[in-house]
């Protein structure tokens, strides 16, 4: 199948390295060399699917360079140049009781401690310090920053209701 069930989005390729077929790719994954533990890949360029095997890896910089098995030289390798990383939701270690990930945050209800809604979760923003909500507000028509810190501000995150209740 050349196509992921439940996509989910890990990463991105980056620019050709080398002459060789190699590329550099860009980690979205917490511990960014957990990337490699979710291989096959598939990448999605302009509404095709490729699955994706990789030959060897290296850290590069901040980074990382890849070759891919059947991607020999410079020219095909910049071919897969802005591909987004993509792996199956079945891919991911299950999780414990009441832990959740990021992705599945999305489009949860924001609430604050007095019970007043205010909005839906739209993305996430990894930071230094702490990860930040992004919450849409539909009646001010204006995106909520709030930071994710776990019991200060963050109290409750209702996984069955698909409910974040804030301070």
């Amino acid at each position: 199948m050349n196509k992921p069930n439940n996509p989910i989005l890990i990463g991105k390729v980056g620019k050709s390295y080398g002459i060789l077929g190699w590329i550099k790719i860009f980690s979205f994954t917490e511990n960014k060399e957990n990337i490699f533990d979710y291989l096959p890949w598939y990448f999605y360029k302009q509404e095709n699917w490729i699955k994706i095997y990789v030959k060897k890896w290296k850290q590069y910089k901040n980074n990382f360079i890849v070759q891919i098995k059947g991607t020999t030289d410079r020219s095909k390798a910049m071919q897969l140049t802005d591909s987004d990383i993509i792996i199956s939701k079945s891919q991911l270690p299950l999780l414990k009781k009441n832990e959740y990930y990021w992705y599945d945050l999305i489009n949860y209800d924001v609430f604050n401690i007095s019970g007043k809604y205010l909005g839906k979760v739209i993305d996430l923003i990894r930071t230094k310090n702490n990860d930040i909500l992004i919450i849409k507000n539909e009646s001010n028509k204006k995106n909520i920053l709030i930071p994710f810190i776990d019991k200060t501000i963050i109290k409750k995150v209702n996984i069955n209701k698909k409910i974040i209740t804030v301070q």
